[in-house]
């Protein structure tokens, strides 16, 4: 009796024993499953699972129809984990066919399969593999192949050898070379926007880079299968510019030509739609490179037309003589008594540009003479304040928003800070300086019946989806009466038609207004104004039917005459948007105004 009793207390030990054992392993078991399986799925991950970053690619920069400016070539480094081709379960591997049949791999027969993509032999891999081992026993990596193309990396991650990876290379590319280059910008050597359209739309052109992980084994060769996209990749979106690739590319070569002709220090063409303040082209003398910015001037890296203002000249008479007509001052046929010098006030005095009697000049045959005393004595009928309200209207002295870096706003004082004589040149162009695409801002207000559109280089960017995002280039802005802009209008093509320029500007079947500008610039070194000149014309066509306006400086030419040189520049810049945009030719006939009274 007493031996079951023990016998039956030595089973209910053992059962309890048993019981508490799985009472405790169920416990753990619950805990690791349950509790504390994210965690610890956690610590297991990062030890054997590799993060890998996945490389964004920058946007394109394209022209108004979608031409390629700048882009990103991707290549791809194929690397080798020298190690593992020689460990047991590397040296060889399995794969499966598409039918799901193993196949075992040897490092001989991969390094083969890898050569026949690469171009390489087998004793080359293996010279690869060797020489890495022979520094580092242990060696995980070594180049296969620098810069191969996309179609060699997808047919080597088909191979799914284990001890194969890949790296992405992106470099930016300018397949029109200097075409544009002062618009489109560059990187530098480290990949930063350093100028231009790189550096003012980078928000949209910079893309955000992904993430994906793979599993490793104790031998550090990628698990199959394991590999798992954490976070997207989000390339970057495209800036489309209201450029036209073609018309820049002649813009450029007309004005590289007409600055080497007269062996200028600089020149300038800007062609702007009159209708939209869309820029088509704007061209700058010996233009930078954006792939070979070591070989292009250092002083000519940036757009200039947008950063350098100088002093406009004549052409700013436009501005005085629709001021005038906007306050009902003057009319095209307005009388003056201009002799050739004028001491307007004790300490004040200039001339125009060539010695005359006193000539009995309406307020057209003063613009066609481009005489500074004449439009001097009529745009004294209008207050300083009057005149500088105007100027400000005309979009002198604000920044322009076309989307390039640092736009600048020219230069124009306050009134209280004009002495007399500055007054006075205000009204023919010195005294004030403004960039060449506020100067053709000007024209394009008085061609648009008097409303001034802001000027525009980026019309926006597209999205990965596909839809653009405009830029904002700032509101429209009434400056001049419609009926004002039409007069001047009809002004500016008399001095077409009724003065020397006649020759150089004229355009068959199409009717032409403009204005020429000559305009001394201070020389840094001095404080004093320089000797010799810069020389502009600013066209609008066709003066029927106002739909682009050209304007070209020539600065400082040494020889030949850079005002002629200017005209031309005009003229063949305004003959290639023509053939561009099929621009018809002109109806009717133009009002003649009497140039004296």
């Amino acid at each position: 009796m007493a031996r079951m009793n023990a016998n039956a207390g030595r089973r209910l030990v053992a059962a309890v024993v048993v019981f508490g054992c799985t009472l405790l392993f169920g416990v753990r078991l619950v805990d690791i499953q349950l509790i504390s399986a994210p965690e610890l799925n956690h610590e297991a991950e990062g030890k054997r699972a590799v993060p890998v970053v996945i490389p964004s690619v920058r946007g394109e920069i394209v022209d108004r129809n979608g031409a390629v400016m700048a882009t990103t070539n991707e290549r791809y480094d194929i690397e080798i984990s020298p190690y593992n081709t020689t460990i047991p379960g590397g040296a060889s591997f399995t794969r499966y066919d598409p039918n799901g049949n193993p196949e075992v791999v040897t490092a001989a027969q991969a390094f083969a399969e890898i050569g026949a993509i690469t171009g390489q032999s087998v004793a080359e891999i293996q010279q690869i593999v060797d020489s890495a081992l022979a520094d580092n026993p242990r060696s995980q990596f070594a180049y296969i192949k620098r810069s191969a193309s996309l179609d060699e990396l997808n047919r080597l991650k088909a191979l799914s050898v284990p001890w194969l990876f890949f790296e992405s290379n992106y470099t930016r590319s300018y397949p029109n070379g200097a075409v544009g280059g002062n618009i489109v910008g560059f990187m530098s050597t480290d990949d930063r926007p350093l100028g231009g359209v790189e550096l003012s739309q980078d928000a949209c052109l910079t893309g955000v880079d992904g993430e994906e992980t793979y599993e490793r084994g104790a031998d550090g060769v990628a698990l199959p299968g394991s590999m798992v996209v954490t976070q997207p990749v989000r390339n970057g979106g495209t800036v489309q510019l209201t450029l036209d690739r073609d018309l820049q590319f002649e813009a450029q070569q007309i004005i590289n030509e007409k600055v080497n002709q007269v062996g200028a220090e600089w020149g300038r063409l800007t062609i702007m739609n009159a209708r939209t303040g869309e820029l088509v082209a704007v061209a700058e003398d010996d233009s930078v490179d954006p792939s070979n910015i070591s070989g292009s001037n250092p002083d000519k890296l940036n757009a200039r037309s947008f950063v350098e203002p100088y002093e406009p000249g004549s052409t700013f008479k436009t501005i005085t003589a629709s001021a005038l007509i906007d306050q009902g001052k003057a009319s095209p046929t307005t009388p003056a008594e201009v002799p050739w010098t004028w001491d307007p006030e004790p300490g004040v005095h200039f001339s125009d540009s060539f010695v005359h009697g006193v000539r009995p000049w309406t307020l057209t045959g003063i613009m066609a003479q481009s005489s500074n005393v004449g439009i001097s004595m009529l745009g004294s009928k209008l207050s300083p304040e009057t005149r500088y309200n105007y100027l400000r209207a005309f979009g002198i002295g604000d920044p322009t928003q076309a989307g390039m870096p640092s736009e600048a706003a020219g230069l124009l004082a306050p009134v209280a800070k004009w002495d007399r004589q500055t007054a006075y040149n205000t009204m023919f162009g010195q005294g004030v300086a403004d960039t060449i695409v506020q100067t053709a801002g000007v024209y394009q207000t008085i061609a648009n019946g008097g409303e001034r559109i802001p000027p525009s280089i980026v019309a926006g960017c597209i999205d990965a989806d596909g839809s653009l995002q405009k830029f904002e280039h700032g509101d429209p802005v009434r400056v001049v009466k419609k009926e004002t802009a039409q007069t001047v209008l009809s002004v500016l093509e008399n001095v077409v038609n009724q003065s020397w320029i006649t020759p150089y500007v004229s355009i068959p079947g199409y009717r032409v207004a403009g204005k020429t500008g000559t305009a001394q610039e201070v020389d840094p070194n001095t404080g004093r104004y320089r000797t010799d000149y810069v020389h502009s014309f600013v066209g609008i066509f066709p003066a029927d039917d106002p739909q682009f306006v050209v304007a070209a400086s020539i600065a400082f030419p040494s020889r030949g005459d850079g005002g002629v040189a200017a005209m031309q520049s005009f003229h063949d810049a305004a003959e290639a948007t023509i053939r561009t945009f099929h621009v018809p030719p002109s109806t009717g006939k133009y009002t003649k105004y009497p140039v004296e009274h």
